[in-house]
């Protein structure tokens, strides 16, 4: 019998099917992808952190994409955490599972597939404009080019929250920006400004809210006046040092976070603020 090959699932079916968390659209091979809760600020809840993967892993699944743009809604990347998530263990009109029996999914498999599915299956320039500060902005900082408006803060909440720094966000800052510079953010919970983060090298270029997304596509379509397998296998050169990174210590880090979450669960509710770094953390004197 004759083969044939299977046709990948379309962008029609899977821009829906992910339509709760994201909105997207494309043009010319340039898809642009935006978090969203309510088609409002997006809200952090352990259902957006399993769909990250799940769009990863369909838009790289996509031949016809051909340059991602991941951006967010209105003036945060993501704004704070969803109590309404049926999973956040905050809601207690939702009988649920004890923590012990979902952290497994939702955090070790779910922690580690974002991380995979961004590095290794979206094989092509990911541009990440970061639209202001956020929690989980390790997405938009391992994009191959960063963007982000002059308001934006940078925070690892991770420590000021209880938890251990796993999800990689701290791992991309000691990367980026060196280990002592990081080990203060994380510690004391310091943040750090846009003009930091650049001077830094955390992230590309500050741009202007109002020319964030233009200079977006701009990029995008400047990378598409290369050859198809150029970009893609420049960007297989590109990733190389966050892949042997990763490989190397994040399933370390990540598994610490679950350990200690395990042993001494924490209520993000009752945190300061760790997405301005408005309050909460300590000040040189």
């Amino acid at each position: 019998m004759a083969q044939t090959f299977l046709p990948d699932e379309a962008f029609e079916n899977y821009s829906e099917r992910l339509s709760s968390f994201f909105r997207m659209k494309r043009e010319d091979g340039i898809i642009e992808v935006r978090v969203h809760t309510n088609d409002r600020e997006a809200l952090f809840g352990l259902e957006m952190h399993r769909a990250f993967a799940q769009m990863f892993r369909a838009v790289g699944a996509d031949r016809e994409n051909e340059v991602m743009i991941l951006t967010g809604t209105g003036d945060y990347w993501m704004k704070s955490v969803n109590t309404e998530s049926s999973l956040s263990m905050e809601n207690p009109e939702v009988e649920l599972p004890p923590f012990s029996e979902v952290i497994y999914d939702t955090f070790q498999v779910d922690g580690t597939k974002i991380i995979e599915e961004l590095l290794w299956s979206v094989n092509i320039p990911v541009i990440g404009a970061m639209n202001g500060p956020g929690f989980h902005a390790e997405t938009p900082l391992l994009a191959d080019l960063t963007l982000c408006t002059p308001d934006t803060t940078f925070v690892e909440p991770h420590f000021t929250l209880g938890l251990v720094p796993g999800d990689g966000n701290f791992l991309i800052l000691q990367e980026l920006i060196g280990m002592k510079q990081a080990n203060k953010a994380m510690y004391l919970g310091r943040p750090f400004t846009a003009q930091e983060a650049l001077d830094w090298g955390l992230v590309t270029d500050v741009v202007p809210r109002a020319e964030l997304l233009a200079q977006s596509w701009a990029m995008a379509r400047h990378l598409m006046e290369r050859p198809r397998e150029v970009r893609a296998l420049t960007t297989a050169v590109a990733r190389q040092r966050w892949k042997t990174l990763f490989i190397r210590e994040f399933a370390m880090h990540l598994s610490h976070e679950v350990t200690a979450a395990l042993i001494r669960p924490v209520s993000i509710d009752s945190q300061p603020d760790v997405v301005t770094g408005k309050s909460g953390y300590f000040e040189m004197k």
